[in-house]
């Protein structure tokens, strides 16, 4: 049995609660592999891990969330979506009905540009459109410059070379849960969330206190990362979570409570 261990701002890169705890399961099931499929804010921290992994570790594929693609090739600049791709990233957009999967496939099967998506007519519409419906009494080209910020990560996200596995255990929904999701459409894999933290609490609670981001644009982010929870409640098939406040805060933002635990 192959075990995908999908951990965003923790193992093996930085000491703390939830890595320890990571470390420890993998040397727990000393018969299983294990892959580590790390999520990390820059390559500033490539390689530099702070525990020694376990023999049964077998590989560990690194996403960087400040990778970017503004400026760089200009191939498929003028790429543009088919009718279904265009009303997901609508849909996303919007956050109506979304359909992720294929968003799923449009980012690991098409050669796509983030640059060009993001500086292309078809996310300007979409982005026009949530505007217009939402936000019109803020300054477009602001709230336009918000989205690409916001948007940029999650694609660079799904465009992640996924590692085959019969399990993926993401220790966050975020991004991680993104990877999960994403790796149980392909793979039909079974996807375990545990939540030491609720998330979007965690986030929520950073963005209302940072400085960098003001007004309505802290709930614009808020709702970016309920949505990306969203999805690995939708798609995980058990939500575990450390007491019982906690399993209702899961339930409250929209995981099936059958699931929990």
């Amino acid at each position: 049995m192959k075990v995908c261990i999908v951990a965003e701002g923790c193992y093996p890169f930085v000491v703390g609660g939830v890595s320890s705890w990571v470390h420890s399961l993998i040397q727990l099931f000393p018969e299983t592999e294990f892959i580590i499929l790390a999520i990390a804010a820059n390559r500033s921290q490539r390689g530099k891990y702070a525990y020694e992994l376990p023999k049964n570790v077998s590989a560990v594929y690194e996403l960087y969330l400040d990778d970017v693609d503004w400026g760089g090739s200009k191939k498929m600049h003028r790429h543009r979506l088919k009718k279904e791709e265009y009303q997901a990233l609508r849909s996303l957009i919007l956050d109506q009905d979304i359909e992720w999967n294929v968003l799923f496939d449009l980012f690991q099967k098409e050669n796509i540009s983030l640059n060009g998506l993001l500086m292309g007519e078809d996310f300007l519409n979409a982005v026009r459109d949530c505007y217009n419906l939402k936000y019109s009494q803020i300054v477009l080209s602001d709230f336009l410059w918000t989205m690409r910020s916001i948007y940029l990560p999650l694609f660079l996200t799904m465009q992640t070379e996924l590692p085959k596995a019969d399990l993926y255990h993401c220790v966050a929904t975020g991004y991680a849960g993104v990877l999960g999701a994403m790796a149980k459409h392909f793979y039909g894999s079974r996807l375990l969330i545990s939540e030491h933290g609720i998330y979007t609490r965690e986030r929520e609670e950073e963005l209302i206190k940072a400085k960098w981001v003001a007004g309505i644009y802290k709930n614009i982010w808020i709702d970016q990362f309920r949505k990306m929870s969203k999805l690995a409640y939708s798609e995980g098939t058990l939500i575990t979570s450390l007491f019982e406040h906690a399993r209702e805060l899961q339930v409250e933002l929209g995981c099936p409570v059958e699931k929990t635990m």
